[in-house]
């Protein structure tokens, strides 16, 4: 059931201000779709992609948080070393998912996400985060100790209080019912993910956009467990959405395994995030790793 939710009021005008930033970085990613324009592609050092859609994107979301903190922002290299300096700032991703984008602009359902992020870091912990599924139009809410949240939204009919429906990612029985999400990334994750099939550990695996729409589906149930060990910290945003809704998020899990709760953001953020019935099961079977 959907209702109204008045976070605390130490917080409610920066969720407010951070809600209108990525909705309108949001709104333009729609109009653009819409639109039927040629998207302009280019190809990082990293060979990771970066669209027109990212740069606009981020002028309107640091247009829209003003200097009220400091900004680590994807496409601003310049910012990124402010996770070592600071012990509070906005983090940005202008468009989680941008390859999914890029394939699937116009798209409206299905199971592909992608939208912009924007997280706040207070004292060294992410206290809240919202990400805009554009294929889905649906805003996702989290703040830390206060629940996570989604607001089906229509942008050019967006009211105010938002109507949201509280997260809480249910029950999973055993790891063999789970369904796991991961990135196919150059840190061991497909050594882990070979493992987990050939043993039949998890029911399915696969993904459908970036990883904030990964940690959006955790917390709506779909799936139960992510692995994805390249999380920068414009994506880190997305582990509060998980968290929040009921799972546990562990950190660098095949060495030092440390809690969410006592992991300062690095360059580099090695993730599980697992329900809490199939944690035991899980390092169990990976334990039985060569």
């Amino acid at each position: 059931m959907s209702h109204e939710v008045n976070f605390s009021p130490a917080i409610r005008d920066t969720v407010a201000l951070i809600e209108a930033a990525v909705l309108d970085a949001a709104q333009y990613m729609v109009d653009a779709a819409r639109s039927g324009r040629a998207l302009e592609v280019h190809v990082k050092a990293d060979h990771s992609l970066v669209l027109n859609l990212d740069i606009e994107s981020q002028r309107r979301i640091l247009a829209k948080l003003g200097k009220t903190l400091p900004i680590v922002a994807e496409e601003d290299e310049s910012s990124h070393n402010l996770i070592e300096s600071c012990s509070s700032y906005f983090l940005v991703d202008p468009l989680d998912g941008t390859t999914s984008c890029k394939r699937f602009l116009g798209q409206q359902g299905g199971q592909v996400g992608y939208g912009p992020l924007v997280g706040l870091v207070k004292d060294h912990a992410l206290s809240v985060a919202c990400f805009y599924n554009v294929p889905h139009r649906s805003l996702f809410t989290a703040v830390k100790g206060e629940g996570c949240y989604l607001s089906e939204i229509d942008l050019h009919t967006v009211s105010t209080p938002l109507s949201r429906r509280r997260l809480l990612a249910g029950s999973c029985s055993s790891l063999a019912q789970a369904g796991a999400l991961f990135l196919l990334g150059h840190h061991g994750e497909s050594r882990i993910m070979q493992h987990l099939r050939n043993l039949n550990a998890v029911e399915n695996m696969y993904r459908f956009g970036g990883f904030a729409n990964d940690c959006a589906r955790l917390a709506q149930g779909f799936e139960q467990l992510s692995i994805q060990f390249s999380v920068k910290p414009w994506d880190f945003p997305g582990v509060l959405f998980a968290l929040e809704a009921g799972l546990e998020a562990w950190a660098d899990p095949l060495q030092r395994a440390v809690p969410l709760s006592e992991w300062r953001i690095e360059a580099n953020n090695p993730m599980y995030i697992v329900h809490p019935s199939i944690r035991e099961e899980l390092f169990a079977v990976l334990e039985t790793l060569n």
